[in-house]
C-alpha cells in the first residue's frame, strides 16, 4: 500500500482495506486515491454476498477466473447491487469505484436483442449509481458500447491486452495477434479522441521470466506513444507494474527465525535496522518459524531480501524459494547462514562450490577486501563454524577469503551474481566480559553492494531544513519525587524551572494516570501533584503525553495476564501495584489520555503522544490501541553508543513494523542507561553528549533528543548532567521539533514512495505532509533546483547533501543544479508554499513559508544584492555567516529578533503564547 501513493490512483480489493480515507496523499495535480475494485457483470462464490443474489441473476460460468456471469436484466438485480454491494463501501468512505466485467454478458447472449438487453440495463445500473452517489468516480473497464450513454458520468476508461495478454484459463502469457490489437486500439482511440477519456491500457507480463521489467518499460513505452496511461503487471495484477511512472522499491524483505519471541529482540532488527534506515529502506519480517514463504513475485516490490537465520537452521522449501528469486533478479543478501542445507547441486545452482573437505586442522583468514571487512573488530577464523564454500570462477567477488592447512580456499564473505554472503562469524563478534557487540562486517557497504542499491535519493528523519534536530521527552517515573535540594521540592517542580521553562526546546512531557490521580499510588499528593502537570501543560513549548496508567513494566506479560485472566495483574513486576486493577489495554491507554485531557490539559491542547514504559517493548496489540485512540507512539529502541561502546551494533533503528503497526523508537536512551540503572554515577547523563557526537558523525544516523525521566531532577549531580547536556545542545545550529512531530517523520518515512517518471526522467517523490528533507548519495549530483519542483535548498552535511523540500510532493529534474541560483542553505524550520518566479524587470523571485519552533532563522546562498520581505513588510537584509557561524560566500541571513518570540516565565500567560511562528517571506534579486 505505501508504495501505491507513488500513483495519482490505485485500484485495490477493497476488502483488505480498512479506510481508503487513511491513504489519500495531496499531490501536484491533486490527491492520490484509491478506487475499489467492483465486478458488476460477474461474482465470485467468495463474495459474503454470494448466497443472498436475487433469484435468476446467474446465467452462466466464467470457469477462467471461477466466477459466475449475471443476467443484468434479472429482476431485482440492479438495486441489490446498488444497496448491497455499493452502498457498504460508500459507507466505509470510498469514492472511486473500477466497474469490472462489463462485457461478461457476451458469454451467454447469442443475438444482438439480448445484447442489447444486457447494454440498456447496464446503461440503467450506472446512472443510478450517480443519482445516488454524485460524487462516485467511476473507470470502466471496456464498457465501450456504453460511452454513448454514460461517458460524461465517467472519469476514465480502462481496457486489457492491446500489446501482452494473459490466459486465466491456461496462466499462459502471450503477445496480442495483431488484428485483435487493431479492432481495441480503435475502440480506445474512439474513447479518447471522441469522449475526450483518459484510456488506460492494463498489460501482462510474465513476472518469472528473466526480462520482465524490461519487457514491461517496453510495453509501457508503446502505451504511451497512442496517448494512453499503461500499466503493466502480471495476470493476476499481484506485483507492483509499470506506469507512466515506475517505482523504485525501498523495501526488504527480512527472513528471520523468531521462536516466537518479539521480533524487536532478533539480531536483524537489532543490528540491520538502522544500516537499512540509513540506507532510505524499510523493511518487513517473515518469522520462518510461524509464516510461509511469500508466493508472490517480488521483483519491483521489494528491493530485496535479506536473510539472517539461526546458525544450523534448515528450513524446507528455502533452497527453492531463494533460488526462484535468484532467477527472476530479486537481489539477495545472507548473514551468518544460508537457512537451508548445501549440496554440490543447490550450491552450483548459485554459483558457489561446495567442498566435501573434512573439517580442517588449521584455518587462517587470507585475502580481505578492507571496505568491507575488519570494520569495529578483526576477523578472526573459527573452525567450529567452518563452512566449505567458494566461489565459483566468475560468479562474482570475493571479500574474506580463508585457507586450510593444505592451502585450500574458501569464501567466508563475498558478492554474488544475485546478492552476497556474510557466513557466520564473521557478521558480528560479542566482545567477552563486556558483553558489546561489534561489527566485522562493514553492514551499510556490504548491504549496498549486495542489494545492488541505486544511487537515489534517501528520505531522512534526523535533519531539517539542512540542520540536525533537536527535540526533548520526559517520562513520567519520578513525577512524586522529593529533589535532594533546599525546600525538599518536588523533582517535577525543580525540573519546571531548571529545565523546560528555561530552555524552551519543544517538549513532550508526559504523566502517569496510576502516580498523580485521586484514584492512584499517591492519592494523598494529587491535590498537589495535579497543579504542577497543569502548570508544565501550559508552557507552550510543552506537548502532552501520556506514560499510561499503570505503567507496565512488561507490556506483553502484561497483556498475557490480562488475556488469560489470571490473578497477579497487581504484581509489581507487571506494573504499578493499583488496588483491584486488573490490566485492560484500552483502560491503560485510551484511559490514560482521557484523564489528561480532561483534568490536566488548558483549552486546545490534546495529548499528541503515548510513550512507552517499562521494557518499551510494545506488542501489536498495545500500538494498534495507541491508533485506534488517535495518538503517535515512542520509545524504546536502545540507541546507547557511547566511546566505551562504540559500536554501530548500539544504534537503533527509527522503530519496528510488527504486523500492520509501527512503533517508533527514541532516538536515543535516557539516563538509566548512563547511570546504571540509576544506581550511580548520578551525573552519567552528561555521557549522553557522547552518543549525540557519535550518532552525528561523522555519519549522521539520529537527531538529537534530550530524553530524561523526570526523577532526574531530584539529585544535584543528575541536575548538573541535565544542564551540561541542555547548554551544549541550545548552543548547536539545531532546528527545534516537538517529539510527535518527530514521530510523524517516522511514520512519513514507512510511507515515502521514490518513482521514475518514464517520460520526463523524474524522480517523483512522495513524503507526506511531515517529512522534508531527502539526502543525497555521497557523490552524487544535487539536482536542479530551478527545474525541479518543490525543492526550497540544499545543505552539505556529514552525510552527503540533504535536500530541503517545500512540499508533500517533490518531482527531482534529471538535470544538474545550475549555479547562481539563490536557494536556502539553512533554516530552522519547515518551508512550504514555494514559487520561483521572474518578475517585473527581469527581477529574480524567491517566495516561501517558513514554520517554526523558534525564531525564524534562515540563510540564503547566492543572494548578492537580494532583498527580503517578511510578512509583507518593509524588506530587510542581513550579511554574512549562516547558523552556528558557518559563511557562505554571497550568503545572505536573516534572523528574526528577539522580541518577536516573547516567552513565558513559569507559565505566565503561557495559555496565549505558543512558540510556533510562521513567516511568509519573499526574496527578491536583481535579474
Amino acid at each position: 500500500m505505501r508504495d501505491l501513493q507513488a500513483f495519482d490512483i490505485a485500484v485495490v480489493e477493497p476488502d483488505f482495506v480498512a479506510d481508503p480515507r487513511m491513504h489519500a496523499r495531496s499531490t501536484v495535480d491533486g490527491v492520490h486515491s484509491l478506487f475499489a475494485y467492483v465486478s458488476l457483470g460477474e461474482v465470485q462464490p467468495s463474495r459474503r454476498y454470494y448466497g443472498s443474489l436475487p433469484a435468476a441473476t446467474l446465467r452462466t460460468d466464467n470457469p477462467a477466473w471461477g466466477s459466475r456471469v449475471v443476467d443484468q436484466s434479472a429482476p431485482g438485480w440492479q438495486e441489490f447491487f446498488l444497496s448491497q454491494v455499493i452502498a457498504p463501501l460508500w459507507e466505509k468512505g470510498w469514492r472511486g469505484f473500477f466497474i469490472d466485467t462489463l462485457d461478461s454478458y457476451q458469454l451467454f447472449c447469442t443475438t444482438d436483442e439480448e445484447r442489447a438487453v444486457q447494454v440498456r440495463a447496464l446503461v440503467g445500473t450506472l446512472r443510478e449509481l450517480k443519482r445516488r452517489y454524485p460524487d462516485a468516480r467511476l473507470i470502466l473497464n471496456r464498457g465501450f458500447e456504453l460511452l454513448p450513454e454514460i461517458s460524461s458520468l465517467v472519469e476514465a476508461v480502462a481496457a486489457e491486452s492491446l500489446y501482452q495478454g494473459y490466459d486465466a484459463g491456461r496462466q499462459q502469457y502471450h503477445p496480442v495477434a495483431p488484428g485483435d490489437r487493431q479492432w481495441l486500439l480503435g475502440q480506445m482511440q474512439m474513447a479518447h479522441e471522441h469522449y475526450r477519456l483518459p484510456v488506460i491500457s492494463i498489460e501482462y507480463v510474465a513476472p518469472e521470466q528473466p526480462d520482465a521489467r524490461l519487457l514491461a518499460r517496453t510495453t509501457a513505452a508503446q502505451i504511451r506513444q497512442h496517448g494512453f496511461v499503461p500499466w503493466v503487471a502480471d495476470g493476476a495484477l499481484g506485483t507492483l507494474g509499470v506506469g507512466s511512472v515506475e517505482v523504485l522499491p525501498r523495501t526488504v524483505l527480512i527472513l528471520v527465525d523468531n521462536l516466537n519471541h518479539d521480533v524487536f529482540y532478533t539480531t536483524a532488527q537489532r543490528f540491520l535496522g538502522m544500516p537499512l534506515n540509513y540506507l532510505g529502506l524499510r523493511y518487513e519480517f517473515v518469522d520462518l518459524q510461524s509464516q510461509p514463504l511469500p508466493d508472490v513475485a517480488l521483483a519491483g516490490r521489494y528491493a530485496g531480501v535479506v536473510t539472517w537465520l539461526n546458525v544450523g537452521a534448515d528450513h524446507p522449501g528455502l533452497a527453492a524459494w531463494f533460488k526462484r528469486q535468484a532467477d527472476a533478479g530479486v537481489p539477495l543478501a545472507v548473514f551468518d547462514t544460508f537457512g537451508f542445507a548445501l549440496d554440490a547441486r543447490i550450491a552450483a545452482g548459485l554459483g558457489l562450490e561446495l567442498d566435501k573437505t573434512d573439517q580442517p586442522s588449521r584455518l587462517s583468514v587470507g585475502a580481505s577486501d578492507p571496505v568491507f571487512v575488519g570494520f569495529e573488530a578483526p576477523a578472526i577464523a573459527d573452525r567450529s563454524a567452518f563452512q566449505p564454500l567458494r566461489l565459483r570462477a566468475g560468479q562474482g567477488r570475493s571479500l574474506l577469503g580463508l585457507q586450510d592447512q593444505s592451502g585450500a580456499r574458501f569464501d567466508a564473505v563475498a558478492l554474488t551474481t544475485w546478492g552476497g554472503f556474510a557466513l557466520s562469524p564473521f557478521t558480528t563478534r560479542t566482545l567477552p566480559t563486556l558483553d558489546q557487540n561489534r561489527w566485522i562486517l562493514q553492514p551499510i557497504a556490504f548491504l549496498q553492494a549486495a542489494l545492488r542499491l541505486p544511487a537515489m535519493p534517501m528520505p531522512d528523519v534526523t535533519t531539517e531544513g539542512g540542520q540536525r534536530i533537536l527535540t526533548a521527552h520526559v517520562d513520567a517515573d519520578g513525577f512524586a519525587s522529593r529533589a535532594e535540594l533546599p525546600g525538599t521540592p518536588f523533582a517535577a517542580t525543580v525540573m519546571e524551572r531548571e529545565f523546560i521553562g528555561r530552555y524552551q526546546i519543544p517538549t513532550a512531557v508526559s504523566v502517569i494516570e496510576g502516580e498523580l490521580s485521586t484514584k492512584g499510588v499517591f492519592a494523598n499528593l494529587s491535590p498537589q501533584l495535579e497543579p504542577i502537570a497543569r502548570r508544565l501543560f501550559s508552557l507552550p513549548n510543552v506537548e502532552a503525553a501520556s506514560h499510561s496508567y499503570s505503567h507496565p513494566f512488561n507490556w506483553a506479560k502484561a497483556m498475557r495476564l490480562a488475556d488469560n485472566q489470571e490473578e497477579g495483574a497487581v504484581d509489581k513486576s507487571y506494573g504499578l501495584p493499583l488496588p483491584g486493577y486488573r490490566f485492560d489495554i484500552v483502560r491503560d491507554i485510551q484511559g490514560s489520555i482521557d484523564y489528561i485531557n480532561d483534568r490536566l490539559l488548558p483549552v486546545g491542547k490534546k495529548v499528541r503522544l503515548f510513550l512507552w514504559s517499562g521494557n518499551a517493548v510494545a506488542p501489536p496489540g498495545a500500538i494498534a490501541q495507541t491508533v485506534r485512540s488517535g495518538v503517535l507512539n515512542m520509545n524504546g529502541g536502545d540507541t546507547v553508543i557511547t566511546e566505551s561502546n562504540k559500536s554501530w551494533t548500539a544504534i537503533a533503528a527509527n522503530g519496528v513494523r510488527k504486523d500492520a503497526w509501527y512503533q517508533v523508537f527514541a532516538p536515543n536512551q535516557n539516563e538509566n542507561v548512563y547511570t546504571r540503572n540509576w544506581t550511580g554515577p548520578f551525573y552519567g547523563f552528561e555521557r549522553a553528549l557522547e552518543t549525540y557526537r557519535l550518532t552525528g558523525a561523522p555519519l549522521r544516523f539520529k537527531p538529537v533528543d534530550i530524553y530524561y525521566h523526570v526523577y532526574s531532577a531530584s539529585k544535584p549531580a543528575s541536575i548538573l548532567a541535565l544542564h551540561k547536556v541542555y547548554d551544549w545542545a541550545v548552543a548547536q545550529p539545531f532546528t527545534r521539533i516537538f517529539p510527535s512531530q518527530y514521530a510523524q517523520k517516522v511514520l512519513d518515512f514507512e510511507a515515502t514512495s521514490i518513482a521514475r517518471d518514464l517520460i520526463t526522467g523524474e524522480l517523483v517523490v512522495r513524503t507526506g505532509e511531515s517529512l522534508r528533507t531527502l539526502r543525497l548519495p555521497v557523490g552524487s549530483a544535487v539536482p536542479s533546483l530551478a527545474d525541479s519542483r518543490g525543492v526550497a535548498g540544499v545543505t552539505s552535511g556529514p552525510s552527503g547533501d540533504y535536500l530541503t523540500l517545500a512540499a508533500a510532493e517533490v518531482r527531482l529534474s534529471p538535470r544538474p543544479n545550475r549555479p547562481g541560483d539563490v536557494y536556502l542553505s539553512a533554516v530552522n524550520g519547515a518551508v512550504s508554499d514555494l514559487q520561483r518566479q521572474i518578475g517585473s524587470r527581469a527581477t529574480k523571485e524567491l517566495r516561501f513559508s517558513v514554520t517554526a519552533n523558534d525564531r525564524i532563522d534562515f540563510t540564503l546562498a547566492n543572494a548578492a544584492g537580494c532583498t527580503v520581505g517578511i510578512d509583507d513588510q518593509a524588506p530587510v537584509a542581513e550579511s554574512g555567516a549562516g547558523p552556528g557561524g558557518r559563511a557562505h560566500a554571497g550568503s545572505m541571513r536573516y534572523r528574526e529578533p528577539a522580541e518577536r518570540l516573547p516567552m513565558s516565565q513559569s507559565g505566565r500567560k503561557a495559555e496565549v503564547m505558543s512558540i510556533v511562528r510562521q513567516r511568509h517571506v519573499l526574496v527578491r534579486c536583481p535579474g
